[in-house]
């Protein structure tokens, strides 16, 4: 399926202010109790430039956030897959793990997984119904690149080596699905949500910033989310924990989509395991 951007980045922008409630200042004399009012921002290519929250209506954001998040589902539910960079930093056991780059092919029924790290080149392949639903993997450095072709249970130690979560929960539509659930059962009163617009890597992004107070509020101290502004799919998840004092500390998981190809799903053979240009081909299969 082909997605086509439906709004362009100053239509968005258009739209976006009026929900919180912001216009353009310009002739306009600001009385005490109405909402803080801002001038629209001027993207200036190669150049970071944001739309500040009005601090006095954090509701406003986190209506937003959750809008984008119902959009993002709504959008991933009529997309077939995806291709596109996937760069990934979590924290295991107290350790937080190198930042790994990898490319990333996703489809979504059956779910089938694709993944070749860029540091060294080693692959995962899982397909949903097929060799007998385990994950397909290739080392190679170390021990495990001299037995060839791993088959491992989703959920088994060594598949789940530096990992938060089974390769059967990858991909932006079971990510979106994740942070859903979460704000579902920890939206408070107490926590503070605020967001900016802003052009990274050349695309127009929509960035929101959300903080707890206390351990007892959330398991996570700070996370941010970005949404791109013409596509509406949540594309980076960073969420940061609480050191063993409960004072907010480093990051828990970051994943961060990027360089995505929406308008082609992967093909059937680059779900194939005997693929000339993969090195998963199993004796058996």
């Amino acid at each position: 399926m082909k997605i086509r951007a439906n709004l362009t980045f100053w239509a968005a922008q258009l739209l976006v202010l009026p929900i919180l409630g912001l216009t353009s200042a310009q002739g306009q004399e600001r009385q005490p109790d109405q909402p803080l009012q801002l001038a629209e921002a001027r993207i200036i290519p190669g150049k970071e430039v944001t739309i500040q929250p009005d601090p006095r209506n954090p509701a406003n954001s986190y209506e937003l956030f959750r809008t984008l998040l119902d959009e993002s589902q709504q959008t991933l539910d009529q997309m077939d897959g995806y291709c596109g960079m996937l760069t990934k930093q979590v924290r295991i056991d107290g350790e937080l793990q190198e930042e790994e780059q990898m490319l990333v092919k996703i489809r979504h029924e059956p779910f089938s997984v694709y993944l070749k790290w860029e540091a060294d080149g080693q692959e995962a392949l899982y397909v949903e119904g097929k060799h007998d639903n385990c994950v397909l993997a290739r080392a190679t450095q170390g021990f495990a690149a001299l037995k060839g072709v791993w088959k491992l249970e989703p959920d088994s130690r060594k598949a789940m080596q530096n990992n938060r979560y089974p390769v059967t929960e990858l991909g932006i539509k079971k990510m979106n699905e994740r942070v859903t659930a979460f704000y579902d059962e920890h939206r408070t009163e107490t926590m503070t949500c605020g967001h900016t617009i802003n052009q990274i890597n050349g695309r127009p992004m929509i960035v929101f910033n959300i903080a707890f107070p206390s351990p007892q509020e959330s398991p996570y101290s700070t996370c941010e989310y970005q949404f791109d502004a013409e596509t509406k799919l949540l594309q980076s998840v960073i969420i940061c924990e609480w050191d063993y004092k409960g004072e907010p500390a480093g990051i828990a998981e970051k994943y961060v989509y990027s360089d995505l190809t929406l308008d082609k799903c992967p093909g059937e053979e680059e779900f194939d395991a005997n693929n000339p240009e993969y090195s998963l081909a199993m004796d058996e299969e």
